[in-house]
């Protein structure tokens, strides 16, 4: 298991270019058919994919969530953390 230390400085972007398609204004899935695997994002989730299309750091990422969410900045920044580690683990997202 893969896991990156996560900071507001840490650089954020696509680890991998995956067949996606969109279901709705706010939900994607992203098809990995060389593992079989197919992943649904929505809301936050599918936001946050589509800002990695361009690199961007965590922080970044952040603060736009904070302005289009209904977030406090610690949960926002907990909350994206986790989903990150998990996109990290599945070789979908890098972190440097």
């Amino acid at each position: 298991m893969i896991r990156a230390v996560i900071d507001t400085s840490c650089k954020l972007s696509r680890a991998t270019q995956l067949p996606e398609a969109e279901l709705g204004p706010e939900d994607t899935v992203l098809l990995d058919a060389d593992n079989g695997v197919y992943y649904g994002l929505e809301g936050p989730a599918r936001m946050i994919w589509d800002m990695l299309a361009t690199d961007l750091t965590f922080g970044e990422v952040c603060d736009r969530l904070v302005q289009h969410y209904d977030v406090d900045a610690e949960t926002c920044q907990r909350d994206t953390a986790a989903f990150v580690q998990q996109m990290i683990e599945a070789g979908l997202v890098k972190a440097g």
